[in-house]
C-alpha cells in the first residue's frame, strides 16, 4: 500500500510586528521554526490574500488603512521566496471603495480585476484592471467605465486581451474585451435586447482565436434553456447550437466544457430533476452528471448518470438513505435509477489529466441557529420572537469522477469532510496527482491538514489528519478561521488564513491574532 506524509518543513523564517515593517527591511530573525509568516491583524475582515505565482514565489496583498487625500486608499503587494523570505515590496493607490473581485496569472504576470464594493458611493460603473510583472514588481493599469450592478462570472487573459463574462440582472449577458496594449474596450452583449440571459463560462480555442461561451435563457420559472455560443474577439456571433436534455425534466447545471479538437467540444455539467431553487432564485441541487459532446455545431452522445449509480455515493448521501431508495426501488421492482437524490455541489474547473477529464464537487448545506428575542406587544405584555442565524456553509464531502473526452464516466471516489464551515462559498479540496491514476484529496481545517488517497474507484489510503505546527512549541490555537490550501508547485503547498493564538508559556499571557501561510510538502 501506498503511503503519505505531510512534512512541516522548518527552516530560518521572518517574523514582522507589523505588515509595514516590510518596507523597512528590519525583521529579526527566528532560527528553527516552520517555514511560516504571522501578520498581526485585527480581525478575520481584514483582506490579505494568497497567490502562488510560479514555482518560486508566492505573492501577498492587501488593503491597507494609509489614505492619501479622500478618495485613494494604499494596497501593499510583496513577494516572497520558495523559502518564504521577502524579495521586494511594492505600493499602489487605488480608489477608496474598490475590491479585488477576480485575478488571473500567467507565469509571473499577474491580472487584477477591481470592481466597486457594493456599498460604495459615487464610483458605480468604475472597472480598473491591473497588471502586476511579479518577477520586476512593475504594475501597469486600465481603467473602464461599465454597466453598473454587474455580476462578473469568468476573468480570462489571452495574448494581452483581457475578457471580462459577466451577468446582469434581468438583461443580457454580456462579454467585454479590453486591450491593455491601447487601453480600448469594447463590451458585447450575448443575446439580443430583451432576451434575458446568463453567461456560465467561456473558454478561448487559441488555434483559431474563436471563443466558445455557454449561456442559460430562462423558459419558465423552473426551466431554462442552455446554448453554446461560438464568436469571435469582436463579439461576431458565428454560431449557436443549444444543448438539449430532450426532456424539459433535466435542468443543466454546474454547465462546462472543455476543447477537444477545433470545433470539437466536450460539455460535462449536472443535472437537476427537481427544479429547485437557491438563495436569490440561484440554481440549487443536482442529480448525477450530463455529458455531450458537440462538433461543427452539432450535439452527439448525450449521457445521463445518476449520482445514485455511483460506487462511492455512500460517502455523499450517507448509507442509511442509500439503502432506504435501495429497498424501495426493490420493493416496487424498480431501478435504482428511477429515482434521484439533490445534492448542493460546489463545482471547480476541469482539469484534463492523463487523457482524461477530472470533475471535482464540493457538496454543502447552508446552516443556521437559532435565538430568542423578548419583544412586547402594544399592550406591554411581553412574547418570545425566534430568529435563525445563517452560521455559514457546511461542507460535508467532495464527489471527483473521471471521464474519456467521449464523456463516457470511467470511475468516481469521494472525500468526506469534517468540521469545516465556511460564510463564502469556495473550493476547499485539492486534487494532488501522484502518478497517471493515483491522486491525493486533501483540504485544511482546524490547523490540521485532512488527505486521502486514491486510486481512482480505489481507495489506497483512508482520511488522514496531520497537525500543521505554530510558530512556538508552546503556541496553542484559539481558532482558526478562513483557511484554505492551495497548491504552489510539486509536492509543495500553502496554507494560509487567520488565527487566533495563545502562548501558554507567555509570562503575560496574552494572545494574538494573526494572517499566517505556511509551506508543507506531500511525501
Amino acid at each position: 500500500m501506498q503511503k503519505k506524509s505531510i512534512i512541516i518543513l522548518f527552516l530560518i523564517v521572518f517574523l514582522y510586528s507589523s505588515p509595514y515593517s516590510w518596507c523597512q527591511g528590519s525583521p529579526h530573525s527566528i532560527v528553527d521554526k516552520p517555514v511560516r509568516i504571522e501578520i498581526p491583524v485585527k480581525s478575520t475582515d481584514e483582506s490579505y490574500r494568497i497567490i502562488p505565482v510560479n514555482s518560486t514565489d508566492v505573492l501577498i496583498y492587501f488593503r491597507s488603512v494609509e489614505m492619501v487625500g479622500d478618495t485613494l486608499s494604499k494596497w501593499y503587494f510583496s513577494l516572497y521566496d520558495k523559502n518564504l523570505h521577502p524579495i521586494w515590496v511594492k505600493s499602489a493607490l487605488i480608489r477608496t471603495g474598490m475590491e479585488v473581485r477576480n485575478t488571473y496569472r500567467e507565469k509571473a504576470i499577474l491580472t487584477i480585476l477591481l470592481l466597486p464594493a457594493e456599498k460604495s458611493k459615487g464610483i458605480n460603473g468604475t472597472q480598473i484592471i491591473i497588471s502586476l510583472d511579479c518577477s520586476s514588481g512593475n504594475f501597469s493599469a486600465n481603467r473602464q467605465q461599465m454597466n453598473t450592478g454587474i455580476i462578473p462570472v469568468k476573468f480570462l487573459v489571452y495574448q494581452n486581451l483581457v475578457f471580462l463574462g459577466y451577468n446582469i440582472k434581468n438583461d443580457p449577458a454580456h462579454l467585454q474585451v479590453v486591450d491593455l496594449a491601447s487601453g480600448k474596450g469594447a463590451d458585447y452583449p450575448l443575446t439580443s435586447k430583451g432576451i434575458v440571459s446568463s453567461i456560465t463560462g467561456f473558454i478561448i480555442d487559441t488555434l483559431t482565436s474563436k471563443i466558445y461561451v455557454t449561456i442559460r435563457k430562462p423558459e419558465s420559472k423552473n426551466h431554462s434553456a442552455c446554448s453554446l455560443l461560438k464568436i469571435n474577439f469582436t463579439g461576431e456571433l458565428i454560431s449557436e447550437t443549444e444543448i438539449s436534455t430532450i426532456s424539459q425534466a433535466y435542468e443543466i447545471r454546474n454547465l462546462q466544457t472543455i476543447l477537444i479538437n477545433p470545433d470539437d467540444l466536450l460539455v460535462i455539467s449536472t443535472y437537476s430533476t427537481s427544479g429547485k431553487t437557491g438563495k436569490n432564485g440561484g440554481l440549487s441541487g443536482s442529480s448525477g452528471f450530463f455529458t455531450c459532446r458537440i462538433t461543427n455545431g452539432v450535439e452527439t452522445n448525450a449521457q445521463f448518470k445518476n449520482f445514485l449509480e455511483l460506487k462511492n455515493i455512500q460517502a455523499v448521501m450517507g448509507e442509511k438513505d442509500l439503502i432506504s431508495i435501495k429497498r424501495k426501488a426493490q420493493k416496487k421492482n424498480k431501478s435504482v435509477n428511477d429515482y434521484s437524490t439533490e445534492v448542493d455541489l460546489l463545482v471547480h474547473p476541469l482539469v484534463v489529466h492523463n487523457d482524461q477529464v477530472i470533475f471535482v464537487g464540493e457538496s454543502y448545506s447552508p446552516e443556521y441557529h437559532p435565538e430568542n428575542f423578548t419583544e412586547f406587544d402594544f399592550y406591554g405584555r411581553p412574547y418570545i420572537n425566534t430568529y435563525n442565524v445563517f452560521d455559514g456553509y457546511r461542507y460535508t464531502s467532495a464527489i471527483i469522477a473521471g471521464f474519456d473526452k467521449s464523456g463516457n464516466l470511467k470511475w468516481d471516489n469521494s472525500m468526506e469532510i469534517r468540521n469545516l464551515i465556511s460564510p463564502d462559498l469556495n473550493p476547499r479540496v485539492n486534487v494532488y496527482c501522484l502518478s497517471a491514476d493515483t491522486m491525493v484529496l486533501c483540504y485544511s481545517s482546524e490547523a490540521r491538514i485532512a488527505s486521502k488517497i486514491i486510486k481512482e474507484s480505489e481507495v489506497v489510503e483512508k482520511l488522514d489528519f496531520s497537525a500543521m505546527d505554530l510558530m512556538y512549541p508552546e503556541d496553542k490555537m484559539l481558532s482558526d478561521t478562513k483557511n484554505y490550501m492551495e497548491p504552489w508547485y510539486g509536492p509543495f503547498f500553502l496554507c494560509h488564513g487567520f488565527q487566533e493564538i495563545k502562548n501558554i508559556n507567555s509570562s503575560e499571557n496574552k494572545k494574538r491574532q494573526v494572517f499566517y501561510f505556511t509551506k508543507v510538502k506531500f511525501d
